[in-house]
């Protein structure tokens, strides 16, 4: 059996690696917090779009079909309506 003095000892350091752990965690979960802050995009950023697909071969010296393709990714959320507009009226002024 276990002398009372070792027993004290014993529940002093489990208390003391009980309290160490609580702060380590608490810690852990500021730092976790602040790293997400961090890396997040600042509030009412746009996520960055994902590619999107190649043109077809062929299509890339026709006006008409670039103007089609712009449509498509604009549809698709790929593009600003503002940014197909723009591209579009390029297109065109190379057309004629």
């Amino acid at each position: 059996m276990i002398d009372p003095d070792s027993q004290d000892q014993f529940r002093r350091a489990a208390r003391e690696l009980g309290q160490e752990l609580q702060r380590t965690m608490e810690q852990a979960g500021r730092m976790f917090r602040q790293a997400v802050q961090d890396f997040s995009p600042p509030p009412g950023a746009r996520p960055p779009r994902p590619a999107g697909p190649p043109p077809p071969p062929g299509a890339a010296g026709d006006p008409v079909e670039l103007i089609r393709r712009l449509g498509e990714l604009r549809d698709q959320g790929y593009i600003s309506t503002e940014e197909f507009e723009a591209k579009k009226r390029d297109l065109l002024d190379r057309i004629g």
